[in-house]
């Protein structure tokens, strides 16, 4: 038999008075209303009863349920995950409580459908605000903003959006950075394992980093594909590689960990014969040996940006507006090599 869930109503009448008074002294805006003694003993009494707000019927009193949603399509990988976490983080710091949809198909066509159900999902579920990851296609934007139709404040992040307020990291300026460190070490024969480069594409930023640095400095360029995904690809790129580049930008710390072992099996020391460097800051790679070169993107500071501009839509501001932030690059022994 299913359990009838406990109102407001019912601490109410339990502890003789008004559901008002229950109501304000659960509040996070309205419990100052309410002296400190009632808070107390209608907070305890509220965990006895295993009281539980009913958010969808908030809403409709408050037009508020105080729930955000976050789209995204990627958690198994620990800088998803990271990412993710901040946000929950950013969410409870602000006293909202997060639903997650997760957008997962892997087809060109079937991600966009999938991307566009999840957000009217969301939506549907009275989400006061929707924070989206973003994939970087063309038609992002677009497909967003046509989801969405102006019914809740949206911010994204990662990517760039055209006409939707965001947060986005700065890519191409960190693989300049990246690439830049490796040329004033030396090196000459720097190549880029990575998206080809697509100069509308906002996922070939770190492509265009790359290329800008080795134009800048009147060295030729490459980049190369990894041949599969994460590690295996960078792993089955390092062996074929060999001792053709004195050096290696790769797009995240997954592909840099294939290369590094994918080297080794080919008889070539890091960073005697090799430097490489990763993009991502996971755990593993401060641990590896040599320890990984890499790139730290700044996950906290993402989570809490994001979370700023959707509270000031939220609260109704109607600007659209972007952050951009940048990653840290982080010196550890893999790019110490120097090969003319």
């Amino acid at each position: 038999m299913r359990v009838k869930q406990v109102t407001i109503k019912d601490i109410a009448q339990r502890l003789g008075i008004s559901h008002s008074t229950v109501s304000r002294a659960l509040s996070n805006s309205a419990a100052y209303l309410v002296n400190e003694k009632t808070r107390m003993l209608v907070k305890q009494t509220a965990d006895e009863m295993q009281y539980t707000p009913n958010l969808m019927a908030q809403g409709f009193v408050t037009g508020k349920t105080g729930t955000l949603g976050l789209l995204t399509y990627q958690i198994s990988l620990e800088t998803y995950g990271n990412q993710t976490e901040q946000i929950l983080r950013a969410a409870e710091n602000q006293h909202y409580q997060l639903l997650m949809g997760m957008a997962v198909s892997r087809t060109s066509r079937s991600s966009q459908d999938d991307q566009r159900t999840q957000i009217r999902q969301l939506i549907s579920r009275g989400v006061d605000g929707l924070l989206i990851n973003t994939r970087g296609d063309r038609e992002e934007s677009d497909r967003i903003i046509e989801a969405v139709r102006d019914r809740i404040p949206v911010v994204t992040y990662h990517y760039p959006t055209d006409h939707i307020s965001g947060v986005v990291l700065d890519l191409e300026s960190d693989f300049y950075q990246a690439t830049k460190h490796l040329i004033e070490l030396g090196h000459r024969r720097i190549g880029f394992i990575g998206r080809v480069m697509d100069a509308e594409s906002p996922v070939s930023s770190k492509g265009r980093g790359y290329f800008r640095a080795m134009r800048d400095h009147d060295m030729p360029h490459e980049i190369i594909p990894p041949l599969g995904i994460r590690g295996e690809g960078g792993y089955i790129q390092g062996q074929n590689l060999r001792d053709r580049f004195t050096a290696l930008v790769c797009r995240d710390d997954y592909t840099a960990i294939g290369v590094c072992r994918g080297l080794r099996d080919a008889g070539l020391l890091i960073p005697e014969d090799v430097a490489v460097v990763g993009f991502g800051d996971i755990d593993v790679s401060a641990y590896l040996s040599p320890a990984l070169t890499t790139m730290a993107v700044p996950y906290e500071e993402i989570a809490r940006s994001a979370m700023e501009l959707l509270l000031r839509k939220i609260g109704g501001e109607d600007t659209t507006d972007r952050a951009t932030l940048r990653s840290r690059l982080i010196i550890r022994e893999s790019c110490g090599g120097y090969r003319e």
